[in-house]
């Protein structure tokens, strides 16, 4: 029996990561091109034989690149927008599977789905109502305090750096917060771009990149309980608050000691809604008259990145995929 899979989120990550991969490999996609992509799924859905069908896009910088997947191989494909939008229509004509209402979701996945929606409305955001959430609690680990505390304060040093970057201070900047790196013990906890701002070989995309990394900072800082809210996803962090912070806490430990990590559940509500929100950020981008309210958009991806880093094993938060 055909089943439609468009709400399997973890099938559509899977396949959007592996179109990420064929268009790197063909050198049609750097790194960088990761913070303006938007995807598209036309159709998903598995045949009587298991075998999953689907049509979707990957778009950036003005380029949209199409992909198929049949019997169990992704293919890029060289179609127009307009026989990518008739083939669309004509599978859902043969294969009433794709326009099925079934989510297969469990009541906590349902009761946050319809949560988040109500507040992603609420701010004039466009909604998915039926984007699934995809996080089980109970299959879910949150990354212990102490780690948290380390990539938290990291993050916030090597960011101090790059602004003096940006600044024209590189040097003084380098020379203030890399002792401070150093007696914390977290050279060896410094992600890609952190080590490139450190050893000098950095771009000034890096630069630029670690400037908006105040936001994964932030929301580290509310998954450990130093910051009341970041459901407001308009505006940046408060950089006044955030300096406070981490000058009264001058060490790992002293901020160990002040944290006040949130549950789980909280952290998978929030994580929940920004992935809402950069539903619709990248919606925005194949559909210009998709309403965002105030959204920001690199707030959304940062701080959403954060977010995922907290729930995930990957150590470097930049080697994480964000599909949306």
């Amino acid at each position: 029996m055909e089943k439609n899979q468009v709400y399997n989120r973890e099938l559509k990550e899977a396949l959007v990561n592996a179109a990420i991969g064929v268009l790197m490999d063909n050198e049609l996609i750097t790194k960088e091109d990761f913070r303006g992509l938007g995807v598209g799924m036309g159709y998903l859905f598995s045949t009587e034989e298991d075998q999953i069908e689907g049509l979707f896009q990957v778009s950036f910088s003005g380029k949209t690149y199409f992909f198929a997947a049949q019997k169990g191989k992704l293919m890029m494909v060289n179609i127009s927008q307009e026989q990518y939008e008739q083939t669309v229509e004509y599978m859902k004509s043969y294969h009433p599977c794709i326009m099925s209402e079934e989510l297969p979701e469990t009541e906590l996945q349902k009761n946050r789905r319809e949560k988040n929606n109500r507040i992603v409305s609420g701010k004039g955001i466009a909604i998915e109502d039926r984007a699934m959430t995809r996080w089980e609690d109970e299959r879910i680990t949150v990354r212990d305090t102490l780690s948290v505390c380390k990539r938290m304060m990291a993050c916030f040093y090597v960011t101090q750096i790059a602004c003096d970057i940006a600044n024209g201070n590189y040097q003084e900047g380098l020379d203030f917060f890399a002792p401070k790196l150093e007696s914390n013990g977290l050279m060896d906890c410094l992600n890609s771009k952190e080590k490139r701002i450190v050893d000098g070989t950095y771009s000034m995309q890096d630069a630029i990149d670690m400037d908006w990394a105040y936001e994964d900072f932030w929301a580290l800082c509310w998954c450990l309980g130093f910051v009341e809210d970041i459901s407001d996803a308009g505006n940046v962090c408060d950089c006044d608050k955030a300096i406070k912070l981490m000058q009264s806490c001058d060490s790992v430990q002293k901020l160990v000691e002040k944290s006040k990590p949130r549950s789980k559940a909280e952290i998978l509500d929030m994580l929940d809604l920004y992935y809402r929100y950069h539903w619709a950020i990248n919606e925005a981008k194949v559909h210009p008259e998709t309403p965002l309210g105030d959204l920001d958009h690199s707030t959304v991806l940062e701080r959403r990145r954060g977010l995922e880093w907290i729930v995930s094993d990957v150590e470097d938060w930049y080697d994480l995929t964000l599909p949306a």
